[in-house]
């Protein structure tokens, strides 16, 4: 991810945190404001995201919440990632390698998505914090975690954060979308992203729009990734709706 000429907030250092069934490195600010929970992808894990917390211009005192994925992942060699759950590399290998043709996962449930939403799930209910001060989010596979457990939530959270992600399950969040008619979402993706490309982003956010949701995909010219450009928007979009 490219370095962003920002200047950084002051904040207290992650403390690596045991919240319900999962680990998370916690950033605490003021335990009156708000609190954002990003959810890594594949094959990263909690720290990936965690230099987000000095990098994004939020309001001042934002609590922020990065979960660790249950699953172990090998990367190769000896080392080792998180997921939430499993992805088939050899498919978004192919996928990647065909040029102009997008991985559609529009009508599959992965395999251990309920489980990591139940987790999930369980990780904002123990953390206490009224759904009015509490904004979701994720980066990749991250991203459809967060869009999967917003859509069960029986109360939207305050934002929805959508990083570079793509349409799973379409049938059932087509049918559940419209129960939280009105809620403004934050969705970014590169024009140029090889691993999920970008006409699906522009499905889920027809998806969300058709629901009465608010809000507009952020374009931008690069690949699988957050540029300094969406971390400038997403500061604005959060003190937006925490303000």
């Amino acid at each position: 991810m490219a370095s962003v000429n920002l200047t950084p907030m002051a904040r207290s250092q992650p403390r690596r945190k045991r919240i319900a069934q999962l680990e998370a490195l916690v950033v605490e600010g003021d335990p009156s404001a708000a609190t954002v929970v990003l959810f890594h992808g594949f094959g990263a894990d909690m720290s990936d995201l965690a230099t987000l917390a000095d990098m994004i211009q939020a309001p001042k005192g934002t609590n922020w919440v990065f979960p660790n994925g249950h699953l172990t992942v090998p990367l190769g060699g000896h080392y080792e990632g998180r997921a939430w759950f499993p992805i088939s590399v050899s498919e978004l290998e192919r996928s990647m390698a065909a040029q102009g043709q997008s991985l559609d996962w529009s009508n599959v449930v992965p395999p251990g998505l309920k489980k990591a939403r139940q987790n999930a799930i369980a990780l904002i209910e123990a953390l206490k914090v009224p759904m009015d001060k509490l904004v979701l989010g994720g980066f990749s596979q991250g991203a459809m975690l967060a869009v999967d457990v917003t859509l069960h939530s029986p109360t939207p959270p305050k934002g929805l954060v959508v990083l570079s992600g793509t349409l799973v399950n379409e049938p059932e969040w087509k049918e559940l979308a419209p129960k939280h008619r009105g809620l403004e979402f934050f969705q970014s993706h590169g024009f140029r992203d090889s691993v999920l490309g970008f006409p699906m982003a522009q499905r889920l956010e027809k998806l969300f729009k058709d629901a009465g949701w608010s809000g507009q995909l952020q374009r931008f010219e690069g690949a699988h990734e957050i540029p300094p450009e969406v971390l400038i928007q997403l500061g604005a979009y959060l003190r937006k709706r925490l303000a």
